[in-house]
C-alpha cells in the first residue's frame, strides 16, 4: 500500500476516475492525476462541488454556466447555460447528460443540444443514483410512497425500460460493470448485478457490507477498515488493504492497481493505491 496525496479538503466531495494508465482525482478545488506511484500531478480549479471526468477533460458547473477544463491544465471553456447546479453530472466518452432537481420536488433528465438545453424526460420521483453508459442512463427512482425501481433510458429518449417497483431503502450508488450494472442492495442481500436490458437480476454475492462500490473485471468493495474485491464466479470476498485513518470514500480501479480516498478528519483526506491480485 502506497499514499499517493494528502490534502487538506474533504473526502466526502472526493470522486475519482479511472483509466488504463491511472485516476484522476476530482476535489471542489482542482484536480489530481495519479499515475500508479508516481507524483502526483496537481492542478487548483474552482470545480465545486458537480463535476465529472469525460476524456481528458473535467467538466463542471460554475457561476451559471457548465464548463469544461482540459486535463493538461489549459484554459477552461463554457459549454451550455444552466440556472443552478445539477443534481447528478453524468458523462461517456461522447456523451454529457445531467439531472436537475427544482424545489417544487420535480425531477428531469437533460442533455446538450448544441449551445442549449434540452429536456429528455421529466419525473415527480427523486433520483438517488445515475451513471451513463455510452448514451444510456442508468438509474434509481424513489416515488413519494416511498417505493424504488431502477430504469434506462437513452439520451434520445426512444429506448425506455424500468424493473418492477420494490420496497425498503434504494440503493446509495451504481456502478457500470462489463457484463451489466451493480448495485449494493444492504447486508443481507449484498451485491447484486441487472444486465444491461434490466432483464435478469442476479446475487453477486450476499451477506457482505459494499460501499462504496466499483466494477472492473471483478467487484471491489469498501467497508470499515478497508477493502476486498470479489472476483468472477468466486462469490467469497477477498482481503485487499486495509485502511485505519477512517471511513473510505471513494474506490477505483485502473489496470493492475486499486486506488481509494479516505478521510483523515479535520476536513483531511488521504489517497492510497495497492496492487489488484490476479482474478
Amino acid at each position: 500500500m502506497t499514499t499517493l496525496l494528502e490534502q487538506q479538503a474533504s473526502a466526502y466531495h472526493a470522486r475519482l476516475f479511472a483509466d488504463e494508465a491511472g485516476v484522476v482525482l476530482v476535489t471542489q478545488t482542482g484536480f489530481a492525476i495519479l499515475r500508479n506511484e508516481q507524483a502526483a500531478e496537481e492542478h487548483a480549479v474552482p470545480l465545486g462541488p458537480v463535476a465529472v471526468r469525460q476524456g481528458d477533460s473535467v467538466v463542471f458547473w460554475r457561476s451559471g454556466w457548465l464548463r469544461q477544463v482540459s486535463l493538461s491544465g489549459g484554459d477552461e471553456r463554457r459549454l451550455v447555460a444552466l440556472t443552478r447546479a445539477p443534481q447528478y453530472l453524468l458523462a461517456s466518452e461522447q456523451r454529457l447528460a445531467w439531472i436537475d432537481f427544482d424545489r417544487t420536488g420535480g425531477t428531469s433528465l437533460q442533455t446538450a443540444s448544441g449551445d442549449a438545453v434540452r429536456v429528455v424526460f421529466e419525473s415527480e420521483d427523486r433520483v438517488c443514483a445515475a451513471v451513463l453508459r455510452d448514451n444510456v442512463v442508468y438509474w434509481i427512482l424513489q416515488s413519494r410512497d416511498a417505493s424504488w425501481k431502477l430504469g434506462s433510458l437513452s439520451l434520445d429518449g426512444q429506448q425506455r425500460r424500468w424493473t418492477a417497483a420494490r420496497q425498503g431503502r434504494p440503493p446509495a450508488m451504481l456502478a457500470l460493470g462489463p457484463d451489466g450494472v451493480y448495485f449494493y442492495d444492504g447486508p443481507e442481500r449484498g451485491v447484486r448485478r441487472l444486465t444491461f436490458p434490466l432483464d435478469r437480476e442476479e446475487a453477486v454475492s450476499t451477506n457482505v457490507i459494499c460501499s462504496p462500490l466499483v466494477v472492473s473485471d471483478r467487484a471491489i468493495c469498501a467497508q470499515v477498515g478497508g477493502l476486498f474485491d470479489i472476483p468472477p464466479e468466486r462469490p467469497a470476498p477477498r482481503f485487499l488493504a486495509s485502511e485505519r485513518d477512517g471511513p473510505i470514500t471513494a474506490v477505483a480501479a485502473a489496470g493492475d492497481r486499486l486506488f481509494w480516498v479516505a478521510e483523515r478528519g479535520n476536513d483531511q483526506m488521504v489517497v492510497r493505491t495497492a496492487p489488484l491480485p490476479g482474478l
